[in-house]
């Protein structure tokens, strides 16, 4: 089960847009071998190195204590940071995640670890350690347990709910964001569902692109990167380790994802900046793509220099009316991670971005999707949606745009190979819905296995009421005292409810998925669903109405059975009551 770090504060600053290239500057093994737990002694003096707006600086650690019982699989080190940088800071900082712990060990140096976590609104400099044995077997499963599982994987929400528990959480992660106004950063930092987001700064425009400066050490800044282009959102932390392509980095999981593949960018620190919370590092994100990370665990997050991860494009075009009276459109191009529970969720934030870009303001309106997502295996999938909204239709269709492609991307068959996602959107101020006010049955008693009349009385939002006239097929088996049910395919079937019931027959195969995407009920379809007396909802009619349907309405009728006869005259239209308007 997948864990959302927990944690207090997110910065969100700037990012530029990251383009492939290959790793920047030279490498460097760090040579340290690990620092013996069992030998390890209160008291001990060592340095830890980290980033500053002047290059990687080190700072005093002494050890205080070892720390066991977390749930983690391995201890912890409690170690007290100090010296100028950790003043200038304000304590141990956003973004130091990963800085590498040094100790001296039988007259040369030894790695401890990496400084993971610190306490929630503690003074000082006060933090924990996650040893480097503990990081190499998890961030590189594949040499340390011979590409088996990383131990302890799948255990990281009891883990963290232990240590939060007692006090303790990761050191907040800065996230780097550019072409991101308010709105659309408020539906990321909800996407990414964790307690340590906090924004701090939000610049126009895009970053700097500015690269490291010297070869990539222990100690450098780095970014991990969830969307690159038109919007950039990158995550910092800090350096851990190098042996040969193979990295280390952070000392605590980043989502708890488990594989992944994500990439890892170059990153500058700017300036440390205190605060009364947790002080943080201002940072730019680079161009390059210095590799992929390829574990996201309890322990660290791990992968190689020069490979490249495999990201999905996605090409978002808006077209709407803005403040001024005036049809404008705009188009934005950017790549995300290909991890299910993150790619549908940036794909919306980007919409909303797109969509307030566009049209200037908030406010209420009806906005159509059209989805057109490549498949690597067999026929790609076209789909079409309305959302109507009376006070932020963009909020909506941003929602909206995410709900197939999570249901695609986190479907249990298989992996979806989706090669492509495009998406057209347009948006206009005036609401199209149409409610269902209404429903009269013909004069006389429905008779099971014939043609039902029914009249639906609707109205759309500020227009004249209409009267629509449907001739159901009623099924032969269903007599007696039935509930009829009359909606907006994407209304509750039942009174109070809060969501559209689930489909009957939910699919079975990945097959089945598409089809049933391709074939669901949609905004602008009306449904008529009837039982009998403790049986099942069957579905008798759907019917496309111009604009989005809403509401719903019910109706008992008593229907004889197959091959009797109504009791009632037929006769034709009842006469509906007269229209009161919306």
């Amino acid at each position: 089960m997948r864990c959302r770090r927990p944690g207090r504060a997110l910065v969100l600053v700037l990012a530029a847009a990251a383009l492939l290239a290959p790793p920047a500057g030279a490498q460097t093994t760090s040579g340290w071998p690990a620092f013996p737990l069992d030998e390890l002694a209160p008291g001990t003096v060592g340095y830890a190195l980290t980033e500053g707006p002047d290059g990687v600086e080190r700072f005093a650690i002494e050890v205080v204590a070892r720390q066991e019982g977390f749930g983690l699989g391995f201890p912890l080190v409690l170690v007290r940071a100090s010296g100028p940088l950790i003043d200038a800071a304000g304590g141990v900082a956003a973004g130091m995640s990963g800085s590498p712990v040094v100790l001296p060990h039988d007259g040369s140096e030894a790695l401890l670890g990496a400084i993971g976590y610190t306490f929630a609104d503690a003074p000082g400099g006060l933090a924990l350690v996650t040893p480097i044995e503990a990081m190499r077997t998890q961030g590189w499963p594949a040499v340390a347990a011979g590409g088996t599982a990383a131990p302890g994987a799948g255990t990281a929400g009891h883990a963290m709910a232990a240590l939060r528990a007692a006090g303790i959480a990761p050191i907040a992660t800065p996230v780097l964001v550019a072409g991101l106004g308010e709105r659309a950063l408020g539906l990321l930092q909800r996407e990414l569902t964790s307690a340590s987001f906090d924004t701090v700064q939000v610049l126009p425009g895009g970053g700097s692109g500015a690269e490291a400066e010297g070869p990539l050490v222990p100690g450098s800044a780095v970014a991990v990167g969830w969307v690159r282009g038109d919007v950039s959102v990158s995550a910092i932390g800090t350096l851990t380790e190098l042996q040969g392509d193979r990295w280390l980095a952070f000392g605590h999981p980043l989502l708890g994802a488990g594989a992944v593949d994500w990439p890892l960018l170059a990153a500058r620190v700017t300036a440390l900046v205190p605060r009364r919370s947790v002080p943080f590092k201002l940072a730019d994100a680079g161009a390059a793509v210095l590799g992929r990370l390829e574990q996201d665990r309890l322990a660290a997050v791990g992968g190689r220099l020069g490979e490249r991860p495999d990201l999905l494009p996605v090409t978002l075009t808006v077209a709407a009316t803005n403040a001024a009276g005036l049809e404008e459109q705009t188009t934005m191009r950017f790549e995300v991670v290909r991890d299910p529970d993150l790619w549908p969720g940036l794909v919306a934030v980007a919409t909303l971005e797109a969509l307030d870009r566009v049209r200037g303001r908030s406010g209420g309106g009806t906005a159509t999707v059209h989805w057109d997502v490549g498949l690597r295996d067999g026929p790609g999938l076209r789909l079409s949606e309305a959302v109507v909204h009376a006070t932020d239709v963009a909020t909506a269709a941003a929602r909206l745009t995410g709900a197939p492609l999570a249901l695609l991307a986190r479907n249990p068959f298989q992996d979806p190979r989706v090669t492509r996602v495009s998406l057209l959107m347009r948006i206009e101020d005036q609401r199209r819905d149409v409610e269902v006010r209404q429903v009269i049955a013909e004069a006389g008693e429905p008779v099971a296995g014939t043609v039902v009349p029914l009249y639906l009385r609707l109205q759309p939002w500020r227009r004249p009421g209409e009267v629509l006239g449907l001739d159901v097929a009623w099924p032969a088996h269903l007599d007696g005292r039935v509930e009829l049910v009359v909606r907006g395919a994407t209304w509750p079937r039942e009174e109070g409810a809060d969501e559209a019931p689930d489909p009957d027959d939910a699919p079975l195969t990945f097959d089945e998925l598409l089809a049933f995407l391709r074939e669901r009920p949609r905004g602008g379809d009306l449904v008529v669903e009837a039982r009998a007396d403790g049986g099942q909802w069957e579905r008798l009619e759907r019917v496309a109405i111009p604009g989005f349907v809403t509401g719903r309405v019910a109706l008992t009728l008593d229907v004889a059975a197959a091959g009797g006869t109504a009791s009632g005259a037929p006769g034709g239209a009842p006469d509906m009551p007269e229209d009161e308007g919306p």
